[in-house]
């Protein structure tokens, strides 16, 4: 770790960034591994390393090794600085580097939407929503301030593996379930089944896109007093329900169909 937060704040102040920005971003793109891959695209292709290059990314920033930190980190460093320079601001940058340029041009230009997951992980990294920083505009700071060591916040990210996570207990719907469901996850450890949960919507990310989802808590007999936990995504049809659990499985994911019962939904 210590070898990665010098790469880490070498390549900060080398480009301008604050390190509390660059730390929390490449967070949450690798959890600070260098080998990491991320899951398969529509294209087929695979983010790729510590900094999550795509090929095509890598290639064109003269990236050769995308799993080398050494190299990949002080890359990564210089094409935020590029994008807070086309966007005006760190938290557009950052929706760049996740959604893509083009992408956040549109959104912009109200030509498209916004990807839920760009949406979140925007506000784990800044504390900002990606609209407050298009308010912002270049007249605004950028409002990442802190001022911290790369190895003390490594430690407090560490405790908080996830601010993703926090963002995905506000999601949780507080209301009544939908009529059906598709339950991705289960277990008897609230943490541990949303923390699976959290796993699946980033790899099925265009699948779940825009779909919170939903805690049901019961009671198992056979176990005492335990709380089981399930998350589901909420559908208003059997067959909408049908549908989605199809297309996840398609693509190698597990899941199933089950009707949903009134005041079951768990309050975060």
């Amino acid at each position: 770790m210590d070898s990665i937060c010098l790469i880490l704040e070498s390549a900060a102040e080398a480009n301008g960034l604050p390190l509390s920005f660059f730390a929390r971003l490449i967070w949450q793109e690798s959890r600070f591994r260098p080998h990491i891959v991320g899951p398969m695209t529509r294209r087929g292709h695979r983010a790729q390393g510590i900094a999550q290059f795509m090929p095509y990314t890598a290639e064109e920033r003269g990236l050769l090794d995308p799993f080398d930190p050494v190299a990949a980190l002080p890359k990564s460093a210089e094409f935020l600085a590029e994008l807070r320079e086309s966007f005006g601001n760190l938290g557009l940058a950052a929706a760049a580097y996740n959604a893509g340029p083009r992408r956040v041009r549109d959104w912009l230009s109200g030509k498209s939407s916004l990807p839920g997951e760009t949406q979140r992980y925007v506000r784990a990294i800044t504390g900002l929503s990606a609209e407050d920083w298009a308010a912002a505009g270049r007249s605004g700071k950028d409002g990442i301030a802190e001022k911290t060591s790369c190895a003390t916040l490594a430690a407090l990210l560490k405790e908080e593996p996830t601010m993703f996570m926090g963002e995905l207990e506000r999601r949780v719907r507080e209301g009544a379930a939908r009529p059906w469901g598709v339950q991705l996850s289960a277990g008897f450890s609230r943490q541990k089944v949303l923390a699976s949960y959290a796993a699946i919507e980033r790899r099925f990310r265009t699948e779940l896109d825009g779909r919170d989802p939903m805690i049901i808590r019961s009671l198992l007999r056979s176990r005492g007093s335990s709380a089981f936990y399930q998350v589901r995504v909420g559908a208003e049809t059997r067959v909408a329900a049908t549908a989605l659990c199809a297309s996840l499985s398609k693509k190698g994911g597990a899941c199933m169909v089950l009707r949903n019962s009134r005041g079951v939904t768990e309050t975060p």
